[in-house]
């Protein structure tokens, strides 16, 4: 006898155990088992609609996407705040610092 049929007939006389022992347990547990099989035929409470079931999986994929954006803002702002002003003259030199030496060869 395979594995999984070995444990299904075990699990069957555990619930015919129980259900003897206890009619009422039994009771209440036939009903949920009624209510979350019904919920599985048609769409209402007990089972979320098709688009917040899957929301999981998109709310990473926006996750991923604004991670990737926000760096590459930060690397493009970066690059154009870090270059040099061009302002088309020299500065002065700062406040006692003597003016650069240029040598023409």
């Amino acid at each position: 006898m395979a594995p999984g049929m070995d444990e299904d007939r075990l699990l069957a006389e555990i619930e015919r155990l129980l259900a003897r022992e206890d009619p009422a347990l039994d009771e209440r547990m036939t009903a949920l088992g009624r209510q979350f099989t019904e919920g599985d035929a048609a769409p209402g409470p007990a089972r979320p609609a098709r688009r917040e079931r899957t929301g999981r999986r998109n709310w990473r994929k926006v996750v991923a996407i604004a991670a990737v954006v926000i760096g590459l803002l930060g690397i493009l702002l970066t690059a154009i705040l870090s270059r040099p002003a061009d302002s088309g003259f020299e500065q002065p030199p700062p406040a006692g610092m003597p003016p650069a030496v240029t040598l023409r060869i």
